[in-house]
């Protein structure tokens, strides 16, 4: 798999269209996929420490504050990625 961001374009186009299409996509092309997806992550943050306040839109397109969604007993957040954005 190319190391660069263009390298990384190039297979998450091409596993893309593969997808769309329906075509085969080899186990190889596909780990070169996940792989250029998560070129450049990093991990989350240290144990105890605190999040950044941040605001992302909800499913109804409302924005919602990290603050204002957290309560005594805490809060639950979960991220989910597509496979097809």
């Amino acid at each position: 798999m190319p190391d660069s961001n263009s390298g990384n374009g190039e297979v998450l186009t091409q596993v893309l269209k593969k997808m769309r299409s329906g075509e085969k996509i080899a186990p190889s092309e596909f780990q070169d996929f996940v792989k250029a997806q998560n070129d450049g992550a990093t991990t989350g943050l240290k144990v105890g420490e605190k999040i950044p306040d941040f605001a992302l839109e909800d499913q109804n397109g409302n924005e919602r504050k990290f603050r204002d969604l957290t309560g005594p007993a805490g809060l639950l957040l979960v991220f989910s990625r597509s496979a097809d954005w």
